[in-house]
């Protein structure tokens, strides 16, 4: 019926229905075209079109009904009540997401939009409905308005036609609608650039007819022919290309007419692989092939995950023939699974979640064509609940925002911008202030209400009073608090460097950047924050700053000093009662060879024989040196400088903190750096031991731990 002449006569399309469907299969749409009145003829007409329309998909005789009342409902000749009285409440509910659907059309602009706006629009629409079919009515109801603009002034044919390219062909392409959807596009492209629409009508040269009656007699040529190969569980489909089709693959591949291969395509669908290519090889002897048209993507499948052999075929005639050949599951796959073509035709990318939900909205439109031939209504609402995890809702500018369901005004502010939602103080919902923790529904009118200052609550990150229902928008408000402290620390973390210069007497400037740079830190403000949490200590950072005011040549530390003013380990040769310290360059400790430094005002600094500071003094500084020695007695604890590089794991800090500390080893500090371009990490650990002995013992387990590359004493 979908070559019918307009207008319908609703007396013959009852009467044909009902050769069809049976006599007692029109009772209900004979009382849907009696609540007309003589004085809506016009209106019956479009409802006549539409439910015609849906009679070509072999749809329910409630979806009829319900398209054939449609009309009136729209202009309110009809009520809902009424509909509910006459047609039953099930059509009821059908028309109410119908009228859900259509409401959107009032959005100004819809084919301005951007393609992230019109992706969630068309999401919407899908979510908003609790029955599939009312979307097929929609799609139905704009191929009516496509076919009628034909009398329209150019500029209303193509504000329709770019709506409904923008949002209701992709509707109809993934609901796999195919017949509606390439009718639609034609019309559209017919619309919108009449000139270029007229060009490859022409060009096509034969008839649509022609062409389909071409198609059919080559796959009977093509099913004798792979029948007396031996494969006998195959199918053999065809089609023939759209004008809208081609044209899009003239735009995509820069093409001319004479360029495009497919106008006319075959499918070939074989039970197994190796049939695949049996079938190839029965192309390739029979026919002549096009070689650069051929590609096997079963061998390369493309990203998204589909599989068929696409090669072109000289037919007869000298007419080219595309030909896929594929498995039945690679079929499945690509129509119903995750490498689904519309994903590949619209170039978008979706969530395995909304993919799914795509591909049983197909099957229940496909379950729909088969319940109808039978007596028994259908038993379940087809997509109640297929997509209940989202809502859409509508920014005060009109943009549709996609949320996850029981999203609050707040994680909407967080979806619009970090600062707004830093910023926000209250929220109206469709005019009405709400509170914060409000649960959003679709469809809803959003404004954000917002202070001059950002100043988020803490509270917002507790999951438990309902601020905040996504980890994205919890994570925000974290980071802003991190920030906020950061800055905090590097205020706090510079009046704890300048107190300790001041008490050192130090008034020189500090490049505090390259020292940071030295401690692995980015710039002066991180090492000032990581001071004053406690991630790095003062001596750490007068490690470079002590050795270029007192001791020019020789870095200098501050030691462990007894009542006489010197180390109690160290025994100077000949000498009583100087102050000494331990070179914090090389960090001697008992068991080391070890020799004296006489400094300018700091007594004796202790080094280690091959600390390199000592081996490359200058000849007039080695009068300086002097020999010491270990005493018997030992200070207690010693501090030493190691370096690990490992490759980097979680749990890497872990590991070597809990191997130290059941060494009964005290961790001082601890950086780390990344090797570029590379999956190592270098660790610089300082450490507090009691002997040489128990240092050799830590880095010989370091050395055992998983993924340790080096472990040594700096």
């Amino acid at each position: 019926m979908s070559k019918r002449r307009y207008p319908i006569n609703p007396a013959e399309w009852i009467s044909q229905l009902a050769g069809l469907r049976g006599q007692d299969q029109v009772a209900l749409l004979k009382t849907a075209i009696g609540l007309y009145d003589s004085k809506s003829h016009s209106l019956l007409e479009k409802g006549l079109g539409i439910a015609d329309i849906l009679l070509s998909l072999g749809l329910d005789n409630e979806t009829l009904a319900s398209a054939l009342v449609y009309p009136a409902l729209q202009v309110n000749e009809i009520h809902l009540d009424s509909i509910t009285d006459y047609l039953g409440e099930s059509s009821s509910k059908l028309l109410h997401d119908v009228l859900q659907m259509q409401s959107l059309d009032k959005l100004q602009h819809l084919e301005q939009r951007g393609s992230l706006q019109l992706e969630n629009l068309r999401k919407m629409l899908l979510a908003m409905v609790t029955d599939v079919r009312a979307v097929l009515i929609v799609i139905a109801e704009r191929l009516w308005l496509l076919r009628q603009a034909k009398n329209e002034d150019k500029a209303a044919q193509e504000k329709l036609a770019n709506a409904t390219l923008a949002i209701y062909a992709p509707l109809a392409n993934r609901l796999g609608v195919w017949q509606l959807k390439w009718e639609i596009e034609d019309l559209c492209l017919r619309y919108i650039h009449p000139d270029v629409y007229k060009r490859i009508a022409k060009g096509i040269a034969s008839r649509r007819d022609d062409r389909e009656a071409y198609i059919q007699n080559f796959i009977k040529t093509l099913r004798n022919t792979i029948e007396q190969a031996g494969i006998s569980d195959f199918q053999v489909t065809g089609r023939v290309k759209h004008i809208y089709s081609i044209y899009k693959k003239m735009q995509r591949k820069n093409a001319n007419l004479e360029q495009i291969y497919d106008m006319s395509a075959l499918r070939v669908l074989v039970q197994n692989i190796e049939d695949c290519y049996a079938v190839l090889g029965i192309l390739q002897s029979g026919w002549q092939q096009v070689p650069e048209e051929f590609d096997d993507y079963i061998n390369h499948p493309k990203p998204n995950g589909y599989q068929s052999i696409h090669t072109v075929l000289i037919g007869p005639a000298n007419h080219f023939v595309e030909v896929q050949i594929r498995t039945y599951q690679m079929h499945q796959e690509s129509e119903l699974g995750v490498a689904a073509h519309w994903r590949y035709k619209e170039g978008v990318l979706q969530t395995s979640n909304y993919e799914a939900k795509i591909a049983l909205l197909r099957q229940i439109i496909e379950w729909q064509k088969e319940v109808v031939s039978t007596d028994s209504a259908p038993t379940a609402q087809p997509s109640k609940d297929l997509f209940a995890d989202r809502i859409y809702v509508f920014t005060p500018l009109g943009d549709i925002i996609d949320l996850p369901k029981g999203a609050t005004p707040l994680d909407f502010a967080y979806t619009i911008h970090s600062e707004v939602g830093h910023r926000c103080r209250g929220a109206k919902v469709d005019g009405n202030i709400v509170q914060l923790t409000y649960a959003l529904q679709m469809g809803q009118r959003v404004e954000i209400l917002t202070a001059k200052q950002a100043n988020p609550s803490r509270d917002w990150m507790n999951p438990h009073l309902g601020y905040l229902t996504t980890a994205r928008a919890r994570a925000k408000v974290a980071h802003w608090f991190r920030v906020k402290e950061c800055i905090q620390n590097t205020v706090n973390g510079r009046e704890l460097l300048e107190k300790e210069l001041r008490r050192l007497g130090i008034s020189n400037k500090i490049d505090l950047n390259a020292i940071a740079n030295k401690l692995h830190y980015k710039t002066d403000d991180e090492l000032l924050a990581a001071l004053a949490s406690g991630d790095v200590r003062t001596a750490q950072i007068m490690h470079y700053i002590v050795p270029a005011v007192s001791e020019p040549d020789l870095p200098v530390i501050e030691g462990r000093e007894d009542e006489t003013g010197g180390p109690p380990n160290i025994q100077i040769l000949g000498i009583d009662n100087l102050l000494t310290h331990i070179a914090r360059c090389c960090k001697p400790l008992p068991g080391d060879a070890v020799v004296g430094y006489v400094t300018r005002n700091r007594g004796v600094s202790i080094h280690r024989r091959d600390c390199k500071n000592i081996t490359n003094i200058g000849n007039d500084s080695k009068g300086r040196m002097i020999e010491v020695s270990w005493s018997e007695k030992h200070a207690e604890k010693y501090s030493a400088d190691l370096f690990i590089r490992v490759y980097d794991h979680p749990g890497l800090l872990r590991d070597i903190t809990t191997l130290l500390a059941s060494e009964k080893i005290n961790v001082l500090g601890l950086q780390t750096q990344r090797v570029s371009d590379s999956p190592e990490v270098d660790i610089y650990v300082t450490i507090e031991i009691s002997s040489r002995t128990q240092l050799k013992n830590a880095l010989d387990q370091l050395q055992k731990l998983p993924n340790i590359i080096q472990a040594r004493r700096r």
